[in-house]
């Protein structure tokens, strides 16, 4: 039976090999390495810049069984627009630095309503904005420093900061005289929410990757929760005397815990071209807040959604990227169809 000593050396032997191996690929060869062919995490030394534009129009919504509802029925479509922003870098060959944020804006609208007999009428509208930059997410990805091309494996743990003003504005709620006469009037109620949550979310999970050729396959698999009850403010307002008055107080929350999903299969077309189709999904549960005064649990809600789309290699530093993306099921949410672009600047911070 060989001694720890020599299983020690053997393994030191083996991560030279593997450091040398990796210092003979030149950058360009990195760079413009096929997309099944990529590692998930970064090449040690490689910086990279992600960003792009998403518009989402929230067409649908899903019920507590799972039923869907059309919102055009209602004339309640909203649209969302959303401006990512990440960046990694890979520390070494088997480590890698994840930094990301969003920012986004969109409002959601509530059915109209009136409200009265064929006289005195009252026409009653909602409309729900959120806007602002999501939390920062701090992450790092691990993976065994040993190469084996068909397969690739990996850990990630991460946390998400509450870095950003979360506390939602006063409302601008309005209430206008349509007809002196009869007493009809329109009121319209608008609030101001931040488009981040204002807790701090742990993160776990893993992905592995399998290349066989032309086609490579993906799938993930993430569990977060909150680390600790996060505190936000509500407004409460009153109608005197046709003009609207607010109050703030503060209430505690906890997101709960949630579980997300993601598989994807890419075919390499041609050395510069992919075709990618991807299925995603996340089941949340055990949240709470007591703004009412009261602890009470949020409902339990899900969403799975199917997306095709492709990515162009433009250059050794420049990648293209866009993406369908449509909701198939849910449960107690609003889902939406979404249009991606997405860029990627990829730089080698040092030469191998």
């Amino acid at each position: 039976m060989p001694s720890l000593n020599k299983i020690f050396l053997l393994l030191i032997l083996l991560l030279i090999s593997c450091q040398l191996s990796g210092q003979q690929i030149n950058r360009y060869e990195i760079l413009t390495e096929r997309y099944v062919d990529r590692p998930i995490a970064m090449h040690k030394g490689q910086l990279q810049f992600n960003s792009g534009y998403e518009f989402s129009i929230i067409n649908r919504k899903y019920d507590v069984a799972g039923d869907k509802i059309d919102l055009a029925t209602d004339g309640s479509v909203s649209a969302k627009h959303l401006i990512p922003f990440e960046v990694k870098f890979g520390i070494l060959e088997y480590l890698q630095l994840t930094i990301s944020t969003e920012y986004a804006s969109m409002g959601l609208r509530d059915q109209n309503h009136n409200i009265g007999s064929s006289g005195s009428v009252l026409y009653v509208s909602e409309l729900t904005r959120y806007k602002g930059l999501n939390d920062l997410f701090i992450g790092t990805d691990l993976t065994v420093p040993i190469k084996w091309h068909p397969l690739d494996f990996i850990i990630s743990a991460g946390i998400s900061l509450p870095s950003f003003n979360h506390e939602p504005d006063k409302p601008q709620h309005s209430y206008t005289i349509l007809d002196p006469v009869d007493g009809s009037a329109s009121l319209v109620y608008r609030y101001n929410n931040k488009y981040c949550s204002g807790a701090m979310i742990g993160l776990l999970g893993s992905s592995i990757k399998i290349r066989t050729g032309r086609v490579s396959l993906i799938g993930s698999f993430f569990y977060s929760a909150g680390m600790k009850d996060a505190m936000s403010v509500n407004w409460e307002s009153r109608l005197v005397e046709n003009e609207f008055q607010y109050q703030k107080y503060e209430y505690q929350f906890n997101p709960g815990k949630t579980i997300n999903y993601y598989g994807e299969i890419a075919f390499q077309a041609i050395s510069w071209f992919t075709i990618t189709g991807i299925f995603t999904g996340y089941k949340s549960n055990g949240g709470w807040s007591n703004i009412t005064g009261k602890k009470v649990g949020y409902p339990e809600k899900s969403l799975n959604n199917l997306s095709f789309g492709y990515e162009i290699l433009i250059s050794q530093n420049l990648r293209l990227e866009q993406q369908v993306i449509l909701p198939v099921a849910g449960k107690n949410l609003m889902a939406n169809w979404a249009f991606l672009t997405g860029i990627s600047l990829n730089f080698m911070t040092f030469a191998y």
